[in-house]
C-alpha cells in the first residue's frame, strides 16, 4: 500500500513538473511567434506616428543600414524638449519596425548624450545637442528639432517628422549625385574661400554632406555647358557676364531644359537682363530700404519674413522661419514680359509694407521714398520662372527653370546657419534639380484637448478623485458581505 502511494506521489510530481515545462514551452512559443509576427496599431488621433505608404515603399528598397542618432537629452528639465523627444521616439520606432527583416532592423536608433558620452560623440563626429543625425557609411544628415514642426502664433500646429526623416534618409542613400556647377571669373562665392563675410566654404560642406557633387566652371572659356550639369549656380557675380557667357546659359535653358540659379549682389551690374526678360523676370538696380523694426535685426541686417506658398519656399512659409541677409535688390515678375503660355513666373520672397526699393541709393543723402521712381513695399526680392513643354502625346513635360534671388550674402560663412538661410538655398537647389519634389507626405496636425472648468467644477472633480474610488471599493465590499451572509 505504501509503495503504491509512493509511486502515485512520484507520478503526480512528474506530471506537475511536466505541466510546468509544457506551460513554459507554450509561453516561449507564443512569445517567439509574437516577436516574429505581430501588428502595430497607432491609436493616436490623426495617426501622427503612422508611416505613409510612400515612406514604407522607400524603406522597403533600402539596401544599406541606417543609423539614427538622437542627441535630445532624456533628463531635460524643459517640458517642450520632453514632448519633442516623445514624438521622435515613437516615430523612429515605426521606422525600425518598417525595416525589420529576420529579427534585424535596417534602421537602428541610438540615444546619445553629447555631454556625458563625449568619446562616443567624438567617434561619431557629433557635437550638437538636440538634433537627430541620420548616418550611413560616411554620409550623414543632421536634422534640427525646429525642422520637425510647423509653428504658428508661437504654438506647434503640425508635426512634419515623417517628411523630414524620409527626406534625410533618401539624401544619404542616393546613389546618383546631382552635379552643381558654380561659375567663376566674376568674383563669385567659392568653396576655397573660408573668410566669414566673403566665403561660402560652409555651404559647400553642407552640399557635400547632402550628396551633391560641386564643380566650378568658367563660362568665358567653356564651349558648352557640360552634359552632366544638373544646375548652374551663379553666386554673387561682381562683374558683368560676357555676351557669349549669356548665350551659353540661354542655350542651356532653352535647348536642354537646363536649370540656373542666380544670387545677385545688389549694386553690381550682372549683364543678364536680356536673359531674365526672356524668362519673364525683372531685376532692378535698386536697394531695399526697410523701416519696419520687425524686419530688421541688430546691426541693420534685413529679416525677410514674407514667403509665398510655392514649393520652393513652402517650408519657410509653414514654419515662419525668417531669412537673414545684409542687402537686397528688387526681383519680380516682369510686367512687360513676352506673352508665353508655357512660362510660369512665381514671386517667392518679399519685405514689409513699410519698405521700398530705392533707385537713387548711390547718393550720399539719407534715402527717402519717392513714389514717382521708387518701388513701393512690400518689395519682391526673388522669383522663379518655370517652363512647361507639351509633347506630341499631349503630355506636359518640365522644361527649364530659372531662379533669381536679389540678395546673396545670406549664403556667406557668417550667415549660412542663421535662421532659415540654409533652408532657403537648399530648397532652391533641391527644387531646381527636381530632388524629392515628388515626395508628398502630408504633415500631421497636432490637436490639443482643452478642458475649461469653473472653480466649483474643479473642486468637485478633485473631491471625486479623492473619495469616489474608496467609496466604490467600500460599496463592493459591503455587497460581498451581504451576499455571503445570505
Amino acid at each position: 500500500m505504501s509503495e503504491s502511494f509512493q509511486s502515485n506521489r512520484i507520478s503526480d510530481r512528474f506530471q506537475a513538473l511536466l505541466q510546468i515545462v509544457l506551460v513554459f514551452l507554450i509561453l516561449v512559443a507564443v512569445n517567439y511567434i509574437g516577436m516574429r509576427t505581430y501588428q502595430r496599431y497607432d491609436l493616436t488621433e490623426g495617426n501622427i506616428y503612422s508611416l505613409s505608404p510612400e515612406t514604407k515603399a522607400y524603406l522597403a528598397q533600402l539596401q544599406q543600414p541606417i543609423e539614427a542618432i538622437v542627441t535630445i537629452s532624456e533628463s531635460s528639465d524643459e517640458p517642450g524638449l520632453t514632448d519633442i523627444l516623445k514624438d521622435v521616439k515613437l516615430l523612429l520606432r515605426e521606422y525600425e519596425y518598417a525595416t525589420r527583416d529576420q529579427g534585424k532592423n535596417r534602421v537602428t536608433v541610438e540615444y546619445l548624450n553629447v555631454y556625458s558620452q563625449t568619446s562616443r560623440a567624438r567617434s561619431l563626429g557629433i557635437d550638437s545637442p538636440n538634433v537627430i543625425v541620420f548616418k550611413s557609411g560616411t554620409r550623414q544628415r543632421q536634422v534640427r528639432i525646429d525642422e520637425l514642426y510647423k509653428i504658428q502664433n508661437s504654438e506647434l500646429r503640425e508635426f512634419l517628422g515623417e517628411n523630414v526623416f524620409t527626406r534625410s534618409i533618401l539624401e544619404i542613400v542616393e546613389t546618383s549625385e546631382p552635379v552643381l556647377y558654380f561659375t567663376t571669373g566674376h568674383g563669385e562665392f567659392s568653396a576655397s574661400n573660408v573668410t566669414a563675410s566673403t566665403g561660402a566654404s560652409a555651404l559647400f560642406n553642407e552640399l557635400k554632406s547632402r550628396s551633391f557633387t560641386t564643380r566650378s566652371i568658367d563660362l568665358s572659356t567653356a564651349e558648352r555647358i557640360p552634359e552632366d550639369a544638373s544646375l548652374i549656380v551663379i553666386a554673387a557675380p561682381k562683374a558683368r557676364l560676357l555676351p557669349q557667357e549669356r548665350l551659353l546659359l540661354e542655350t542651356y535653358l532653352n535647348k536642354r531644359a537646363g536649370r540656373v540659379l542666380v544670387l545677385l549682389e545688389p549694386g553690381r551690374d550682372h549683364g543678364l537682363d536680356d536673359l531674365f526678360f526672356e524668362w519673364g523676370i525683372l531685376s532692378e538696380d535698386t536697394l531695399v530700404i526697410e523701416r519696419d523694426p520687425n524686419y530688421i535685426i541688430n546691426g541693420g541686417d534685413l529679416m525677410i519674413r514674407r514667403f509665398s506658398e510655392h514649393a520652393l519656399t513652402s517650408s519657410l512659409f509653414q514654419q515662419g522661419i525668417p531669412v537673414i541677409t545684409d542687402r537686397a535688390a528688387s526681383v519680380r515678375e516682369d510686367p512687360g514680359r513676352p506673352i508665353d503660355d508655357s512660362l510660369k513666373v512665381s514671386e517667392l520672397l518679399a519685405t514689409s509694407d513699410q519698405s521700398w526699393a530705392e533707385r537713387q541709393y548711390r547718393q550720399s543723402t539719407r534715402p527717402t521714398y519717392d513714389p514717382t521712381i521708387d518701388v513701393p513695399g512690400p518689395v519682391k526680392i526673388a522669383a522663379i520662372s518655370e517652363r512647361q513643354v507639351d509633347s506630341s502625346l499631349g503630355i506636359s513635360l518640365p522644361g527649364g527653370k530659372l531662379t533669381v534671388i536679389g540678395t546673396s550674402n545670406f549664403i556667406s560663412n557668417q550667415r549660412i546657419q542663421a535662421s532659415g538661410n540654409l533652408y532657403l538655398i537648399l530648397n532652391a537647389i533641391n527644387y531646381s534639380v527636381d530632388r524629392y519634389t515628388r515626395l508628398n507626405i502630408p504633415p500631421r496636425p497636432i490637436k490639443k484637448v482643452k478642458l475649461d472648468l469653473s472653480l466649483e467644477q474643479l473642486h468637485l472633480a478633485r473631491y471625486l478623485i479623492w473619495f469616489a474610488p474608496p467609496a466604490v471599493l467600500g460599496l463592493l465590499g459591503l455587497l460581498v458581505y451581504i451576499s455571503r451572509r445570505n
